[in-house]
């Protein structure tokens, strides 16, 4: 009773259309039960009865009908206003426009990929974010001890990117304390234990917040990353090899993995086969990026699916893995574990990064990733570039929406701008497809030149030969016919 009181308090604009209905309602019983008294009715009664019967079934079904428009109405004002970046159109229409979205698969890491998923889930909530989840080992030179944890990587910042909650709840999970221990991490290893795994923990978690799209660890093997150094030095263990990098001033040569034999969750997999678009980055080249690509199943399943391959360059070079990397060194090492003519798109940033922005986003040991399109123009891979810079807190970052913007674009057109891919890919191929012919054509000629160079020479031995033996042979003969000539002589 109190709840139905509620609904006549001043401001809702529901009451007029309650009674409009209720209105409508006796007069069309009032009519029906009219009606029935009546034997004889004239024409203009008859008329004015139906005139009264259509009017209150109109008013019946209208009164109704803008009733729970209004309640709608108020009802969704109410969310907006808890949470302001909700628009009622939004809320309307979101869901289904959503489901029906392209489906996307990114894999990355660090602060760039948690910025991207949030432009993403604008557009789609088919969106798979696959996350590398590392075991910390020690280095093997310097062998400093270290205690061996499975670390949640970046997964709990994608599920607060991803959250459709309320922003304070899912602040929650990137909520560090004062002892500097996170929140998140906190939860993630409680809900390990209660659930007996670590997908399900992200699993369980991913519905608490009430995530759009899935989240997945890229494995639940253990997953050590180690790098080769230009001094030779190995490093084991992802978070030891920044470190060691700076400390030794030695770049890295190449990663690989501890164990080979590490297996890629199903889902992942089979979110690539059904994917529309699989966008690397942004994020750590090698910690993040190329190390997924290390894992063979992975890798394969990249390279057979049908989906267009993306690329997405970080702003800035990361100290202690990419410094001084132009972005054909960048695609050069994820062509180096994946493969050539794999990547359709490279999204670039070309905006200005001013020195004083440098300074005052505690950017001071990186450079910006420098366009060297001169070093890419034989790849049959299509190079965007935009102004993407955007700044936060001590970083410098993605423009996420024009990111996802172009992202979506690319997800149902074979064309960006003027330049088509499919015919850019064909027609690279189509020439390194004629350059191999030509390699082979020259082989084969040069083998056949090589086979008569030693016919010939082999000629050229055996007439030698048969020369000398016929000297030998004239010689021994006119020594013969010497001897014999000297014997007839004496007698």
């Amino acid at each position: 009773m109190r709840e139905l009181i509620e609904w006549l308090k001043p401001g809702a604009r529901v009451k007029r259309y309650i009674f409009a209905l209720l209105v409508s309602v006796g007069l069309l019983i009032y009519c029906g039960i009219t009606l029935g008294h009546i034997s004889d009715l004239s024409p203009t009664m008859l008329f004015a009865y139906v005139l009264l019967i259509t009017l209150s079934i109109f008013g019946i079904i209208f009164s109704f009908i803008l009733a729970q428009r209004n309640i709608l109405l108020v009802s969704l004002k109410n969310i907006s206003k808890r949470n302001k970046n909700i628009r009622i159109k939004q809320l309307l229409y979101a869901d289904p426009r959503l489901k029906k979205g392209p489906r996307i698969v990114v894999v990355g890491g660090g602060s760039g990929l948690p910025y991207l998923l949030q432009g993403l889930k604008e557009y789609t909530s088919n969106i798979t974010a696959v996350v590398n989840v590392s075991e910390d080992d020690y280095t093997i030179t310097s062998a400093r001890n270290k205690e061996e944890v499975i670390t949640t990587g970046d997964i709990r910042k994608c599920i607060s990117a991803l959250s459709v909650s309320e922003s304070d709840f899912s602040k929650l999970l990137t909520y560090k304390g004062e002892n500097g221990v996170s929140i998140g991490n906190s939860i993630i290893n409680a809900l390990t234990d209660i659930t007996g795994s670590f997908p399900k923990a992200i699993d369980k978690l991913s519905d608490i917040f009430k995530v759009q799209g899935d989240i997945y660890p890229i494995t639940t093997d253990e997953l050590i990353l180690c790098a080769g150094l230009e001094n030779g030095e190995v490093v084991v263990g992802k978070e030891n090899i920044s470190e060691r990098v700076r400390e030794t001033k030695s770049a890295i040569k190449q990663i690989f993995l501890k164990d080979g034999s590490v297996k890629v969750i199903p889902e992942v997999i089979d979110a690539i086969k059904k994917a529309d678009v699989i966008v690397l980055g942004p994020g750590p080249l090698y910690t993040s990026i190329a190390s997924n690509l290390l894992i063979e199943e992975f890798s394969k399943a990249i390279i057979k699916s049908r989906a267009k391959k993306v690329y997405v360059a970080n702003i800035m070079n990361q100290p202690g893995q990419t410094e001084g990397y132009t972005l054909a060194r960048y695609i050069n090492e994820i062509e180096r574990y994946l493969g050539k003519h794999i990547l359709d798109y490279a999204i670039v940033n070309n905006g200005e990064i001013t020195p004083e922005m440098i300074k005052d986003f505690n950017q001071v040991d990186s450079t910006a990733v420098k366009i060297d399109l001169e070093n890419i123009q034989n790849r049959a891979i299509c190079v965007i570039q935009e102004d993407f810079v955007l700044t936060a807190k001590n970083a410098l970052i993605h423009d996420a929406d024009r990111l996802a913007e172009i992202i979506i674009t690319l997800s149902s057109t074979k064309s960006i701008g003027d330049l088509n891919i499919v015919s850019i890919k064909r027609k690279h191929m189509q020439q390194e497809r004629i350059n191999l012919g030509k390699k082979i054509v020259k082989n084969k000629v040069d083998e056949v030149k090589i086979k008569k160079a030693h016919k010939k020479l082999e000629k050229e031995k055996n007439s030698k030969t048969k020369k000398n033996k016929e000297v030998t042979t004239s010689v021994k003969s006119q020594e013969t016919i010497n001897k014999l000539k000297e014997k007839i002589s004496k007698e």
